[in-house]
C-alpha cells in the first residue's frame, strides 16, 4: 500500500503546531484539491486522531489532535489457520509508517493468542525498514499474551515505512465439535480476533479451517475492553465487510476505531 501523502502531511502540520490547526493554516498545494484535503480530514476523524470544531462546508473550522500517535498502520493483516491435527497458527503482519523522528523501538502484542493449556511457540518475521536496521530485542509469552519489542538503529525518520510482525504456533488447540468445545472451553462458541491499538487505514482478520470442518452462527463483534475472563459488552462495527466461504471467514475493516475485533462461530456438529 502506498503512503497516504495528504494524511501524513496533515498529521505533520498538526504535530508541528502543538496539535492545533485552523482552516487557514491547513497545508495546501496545487497538487492537492480541496476535496482530497477534506477527505483526509474526515479520515483522521474516523481514525480517532482529531476532533473537528466547526463545519467543513463553510471553511471555518479548527482541528485538534486528540491522540499523539507514533505510527500509522497502512495495513494490518491477522490470519488464523486451524489444521486437521488440531494445531493452530496465527500470524500478525503490519505495514507501518513512522509519524515522528527519533522513535527508538516498536512494540507488538497480541491478546487471546496464547493459551496456557497448550504448547505455544512464537516466531518473529524478519522486519524491514527504509533506513537503518531493526533488532529483535525481546520476545515474551505469557498467559493469553504474546509480546515482541524491536529496536530501531538508528531511530526512525518521519514518514519512514516499516514492515514487521510475528506468528504464534500452538498444538492441540482446535476442537471439531460443539461437545468437544464445551468440554474444553466451557462454551460451544469459538472466537478469534485482532486488536487495533494504533491508527489503522485497513485491517483484515482471516480465519481458515480444515477441509472437513463445517461451521454455523458466524458473527463479527467489536469490544472496547477485553479482560482475562473474556470480552465484555459489544459495540457497533462501522465500515466493515464480513465474508463467509466454505472453509474460511474474512473480516475487512476500513479506518477501524480503536478496540478489539472478533469473529465468532460454532461447529456445525
Amino acid at each position: 500500500m502506498k503512503k497516504p501523502k495528504v494524511i501524513l502531511g496533515l498529521i505533520k502540520s498538526l504535530l508541528e503546531n502543538n496539535g492545533h490547526l485552523t482552516s487557514r493554516e491547513l497545508p495546501r498545494s496545487k497538487k492537492v484539491s480541496t476535496n482530497q484535503l477534506y477527505k483526509a480530514i474526515l479520515t483522521l476523524s474516523k481514525l480517532g486522531l482529531i476532533q473537528i470544531c466547526g463545519e467543513l462546508s463553510n471553511n471555518r473550522f479548527e482541528l485538534h489532535l486528540v491522540r499523539d500517535p507514533q505510527f500509522l498502520n497502512l495495513e494490518q493483516k491477522v490470519k488464523a489457520i486451524f489444521y486437521e491435527d488440531k494445531s493452530k497458527t496465527k500470524s500478525f503482519k503490519f505495514h507501518t509508517v513512522a509519524l515522528k523522528n527519533s522513535i527508538a523501538s516498536i512494540e507488538d502484542s497480541s491478546y487471546w493468542s496464547v493459551d496456557d493449556k497448550v504448547k505455544t511457540k512464537l516466531k518473529v518475521y524478519k522486519p524491514k525498514r527504509e533506513f537503518g536496521k531493526i533488532v529483535v530485542e525481546k520476545i515474551e509469552l505469557g498467559v493469553q499474551k504474546a509480546y515482541t519489542k524491536l529496536t530501531l538503529n538508528p531511530p526512525t525518520r518521519a514518514r519512514e515505512k516499516i514492515i514487521h510482525g510475528f506468528k504464534v504456533i500452538q498444538s492441540n488447540y482446535f476442537t471439531f465439535t460443539q461437545k468437544e468445545t464445551i468440554e474444553r472451553y466451557g462454551d460451544p462458541e469459538m472466537m478469534d480476533g485482532l486488536s487495533v491499538m494504533q491508527p489503522t487505514l485497513l485491517a483484515t482478520l482471516e480465519i481458515r479451517f480444515p477441509e472437513s470442518y463445517r461451521f454455523i452462527d458466524v458473527k463479527a463483534e467489536k469490544y472496547d475492553l477485553v479482560i482475562i475472563d473474556g470480552p465484555q459488552i459489544p459495540s457497533p462495527i462501522r465500515d466493515h465487510r464480513l465474508i463467509i466461504e466454505r472453509n474460511r471467514i474474512i473480516l475487512k475493516l476500513v479506518y477501524p476505531s480503536f478496540g478489539y475485533y472478533f469473529i465468532s462461530w460454532k461447529a456445525a456438529q
